[in-house]
């Protein structure tokens, strides 16, 4: 195949045009994404990453591996991402050195992607985004911290419940509750109230997690009934209803016809 056929292939994967299902089934899709993973323009390198995500095996992933120390942000972000998508916990230790990138969007990735590998023996690391100076990734941090499901973090977690950002204390209340510790209950319902729509869709999510008979519910039936924002009242509604189904509270029965 030639190199024109070669981005063509590759370019078409990650612009929708060929499924991933198809483009892994593509003979020659493999060989295209490793050709590209090794050409000279950055553009072309992350395209193959994030075509490499969606296909299995050794050959792909020991390319994103490589392509994770890649000198372009970009590239790195994406093989990352791609790393997610391969799910294969053999890649955590590279996505835990990762976590030390200069880059900002780079550790945010790695951090989502061993999240989303559920990575055992990561959550120490990923703890230490948390005392990151952007906010945007300790909210990831937080969030990814639930994820993993290790409860040896519970007191860093416990410690973000201070944060100084408001959406950071939220994520830590939802991870704390993920892991069995309803201790950020307070800050999940103070959440609610806040005047940033992002914050109150993470506080229903930790309220709904974190709530029970005593306090919880009344808060988020409040805070449904005020709502405006129609994005925000939807996520308000299925945090009802998930709590009601966690504390076992029957549906109300539906009207006859």
């Amino acid at each position: 195949m030639s190199p024109v056929r070669h981005r063509a292939l590759v370019a078409a994967a990650c612009l929708g045009l060929i499924g991933p299902a198809a483009f892994a089934a593509a003979p020659e899709s493999l060989p295209a994404a490793l050709v590209q993973a090794r050409s000279s323009d950055a553009r072309s390198r992350a395209l193959a990453a994030r075509a490499l995500g969606s296909l299995r095996g050794q050959p792909a992933e020991s390319a994103l591996v490589v392509l994770l120390a890649d000198k372009d942000e970009r590239v790195r972000q994406s093989a990352a991402d791609g790393l997610a998508f391969q799910g294969d916990r053999a890649a955590a230790p590279a996505l835990v050195a990762a976590l030390k990138d200069p880059s900002a969007p780079v550790r945010s990735a790695a951090a989502r992607a061993l999240g989303a590998l559920r990575a055992p023996g990561t959550a120490g690391a990923v703890a230490e985004l948390l005392k990151d100076s952007d906010p945007a990734m300790r909210r990831t941090a937080a969030g990814v911290l639930g994820r993993l499901g290790d409860a040896s973090v519970k007191p860093v977690l416990a410690g973000a419940l201070a944060d100084a950002d408001p959406a950071t204390r939220v994520e830590a209340a939802a991870a704390l509750a993920r892991l069995g510790d309803a201790a950020g209950l307070p800050q999940a319902l103070a959440g609610l109230k806040s005047r940033d729509a992002s914050v109150r869709r993470r506080a229903a999510v930790a309220a709904a997690l974190s709530g029970d008979s005593r306090r919880g519910l009344s808060e988020l039936n409040a805070a449904y009934a005020a709502e405006k924002d129609p994005s925000v009242r939807a996520d308000l509604e299925a945090a009802r209803a998930r709590l009601k189904e966690r504390l076992a509270i029957p549906a109300p029965p539906r009207p006859r016809p």
